[in-house]
């Protein structure tokens, strides 16, 4: 497939179980800050620094739809009481592969994660509350009211897995209303990391956009690379991402649904052609 301007979108989708999994690899490092705090920039720096896989909320999109079921178990659980709370087990199942873990949906079970991995480094990125609000409200909420994902989740089976998820970790986050829950719910997350944290007598790297290298190679304790600090994702290319992801599965669909026409239409002219003869044979016999 030829790779278009996002060449991460261009990933190999795999139909696999995350219950099927089991741990391989340490999970070292725990970023809680939100979403649209440099969470992808710093997906990219962790797996540069030694500590990859990192898991995103790309990660499930891209590579690993099911996972979005055992994350919607997970978020129902939690937040309405349906199921058993997420343990250990199932968090190595989700997350066995990555040594580290970053972004939505995971930062809705921040003090989950930092109870089933004690040991791992906790990261806070961060930023400025109001400049926060607005890219979120120009970039993930328009994902979420995208109307092609709307329509693409009853066709598509990856969309039909991702796009729900996604909306109900929303939810669990911000309710109905991001516009006036947005910022409160923000500064409580980061409140009960800080207290979870104090708790466990735990150190805490907070990062704000633009730290670059020095302070986060610092807390690891690992040498600072000699290029530039990953910069991903940025408002001016959430949109254009999202609707060329969007196309691609539209592709993916439309080019299901001619197989199968495909398959039907030569099905149909072989059965046709097997009347035909049948019957000829049948007039030939009667003569």
């Amino acid at each position: 497939m030829t790779k278009g301007r996002f060449p991460e979108l261009y990933v190999r989708m795999e139909d696999e179980s995350p219950s099927l999994r089991r741990r391989t690899v340490p999970l070292e490092v725990l970023v809680l800050g939100y979403a649209r705090t440099g969470t992808s920039s710093i997906q990219i720096a962790l797996e540069q620094l030694g500590y990859g896989p990192c898991y995103h909320m790309r990660v499930a999109m891209n590579q690993y739809p099911r996972d979005c079921t055992m994350w919607m178990k997970a978020l129902e659980a939690k937040f309405d009481g349906k199921g058993k709370l997420f343990e250990k087990e199932e968090w190595d199942q989700l997350l066995g592969r990555h040594r580290s873990v970053c972004d939505m949906p995971a930062i809705s079970f921040a003090t989950d994660l930092m109870l089933a991995y004690p040991e791992a480094k906790i990261i806070l990125t961060n930023r400025d509350a109001d400049s926060w609000h607005t890219s979120m409200s120009r970039t993930v909420l328009q994902s979420n009211l995208y109307w092609l994902h709307n329509v693409l989740q009853h066709l598509d089976w990856a969309t039909g897995l991702v796009h729900p998820m996604r909306r109900k970790a929303w939810r669990c986050m911000f309710g109905d209303d991001f516009e006036t829950n947005g910022k409160d719910a923000m500064r409580r997350h980061y409140e009960e990391v800080r207290a979870c944290a104090k708790a466990q007598e735990r150190e805490i790297l907070d990062l704000q956009l633009g730290d670059g290298w020095f302070k986060l190679c610092q807390f690891l304790n690992v040498p600072v690379p000699d290029h530039a600090y990953p910069r991903e994702n940025d408002s001016g290319t959430f949109i254009p991402k999202m609707k060329e992801r969007a196309r691609l599965r539209m592709r993916a669909v439309a080019s299901r649904w001619l197989k199968i026409v495909l398959i039907a239409a030569i099905l149909t002219f072989a059965t046709g052609l097997w009347i035909r003869s049948f019957s000829g044979r049948k007039e030939a016999l009667l003569i």
